[in-house]
């Protein structure tokens, strides 16, 4: 928020609110008087990283939505280590845009399917599709040891718990109760159906049953944070999204490697 005279520091961009005196996405003049409050963005300056040396696809793209073939590695938002080489960024430089952001998230070495929203204007309307669970997901995992579920969908209901500064969550009495849906479609991979949204929901629970994810990192053992090791990548990928679109009135189906239905 910029108060009496917009500061010389860098450069700004007037941001949109009721009363404010400039159009949204107008350059305002270092040293110009405010005879209100204006609010501001502005572009932080980013120190320069390690290229990730791995692209994502753009699968589909319309005047709401871009959506993508997200690879392991690159983080789908910024991590506060990783700005430039995130899927975020990279598509708003790659489309010119600045308010294009995830609808939903990936971990780092997750790949596959990520939704993106490019408008404000509908930005909220996707959201809450995420938010009230009303938005379906569809994983493939190779696991590590014997596939401990069987061939059709069986629900898995466990309490997690991330303690503040740990990399693992927890399963006990006390967590936040997570829903997942499982199913073998082969001696080593699993399809599964996460309800719950919870952070590292599908490693934790495939681990919990006794099978890990090939290339998991932390699950069963914490082998500790290396962003540029790419040695062992996660054999996890969202291989399909679905949900009723709110502005289109049909239903939107995005998939890769010609996953199975929703």
């Amino acid at each position: 928020m910029l108060r009496d005279v917009v500061p010389a520091d860098r450069e700004y961009w007037a941001g949109a609110a009721g009363d404010a005196p400039f159009p949204f996405g107008t350059p305002l003049v270092a040293g110009a008087t405010l005879d209100r409050p204006q609010p501001a963005w502005f572009h932080p300056d980013v120190p320069p990283e390690p290229e990730i040396p791995f692209r994502h696809t753009v699968l589909f793209a319309d005047e709401d939505l871009i959506v993508v073939d997200k690879p392991g590695f690159v983080p789908s938002t910024s991590n506060g280590r990783i700005v430039r080489e995130t899927v975020q960024t990279r598509l708003r430089v790659e489309f010119g845009e600045d308010e294009i952001v995830p609808l939903h998230r990936l971990d780092r070495l997750t790949s596959g399917v990520l939704v993106c929203s490019r408008r404000a204007a509908t930005r909220g309307s996707y959201q809450r599709l995420f938010q009230e669970r009303a938005v379906e997901k569809l994983y493939v995992a190779r696991v590590d040891g014997p596939v401990t579920v069987g061939p059709e969908w069986e629900p898995v209901a466990l309490p997690m718990r991330k303690e503040r500064g740990a990399r693992q969550v927890t399963v006990g009495e006390g967590g936040t109760e997570t829903l997942t849906w499982l199913r073998a479609v082969g001696p080593d991979t699993v399809e599964v159906r996460p309800v719950t949204g919870h952070t590292h929901q599908i490693r934790v629970v495939l681990n919990h049953l006794g099978m890990p994810i090939m290339g998991d990192d932390t699950y069963p053992v914490d082998r500790g944070l290396a962003l540029y090791d790419y040695s062992s990548p996660l054999a996890l990928r969202a291989v399909a999204v679905a949900f009723d679109d709110p502005h289109r009135g049909s239903r939107r189906v995005f998939r890769v490697g010609g996953a199975g239905g929703l």
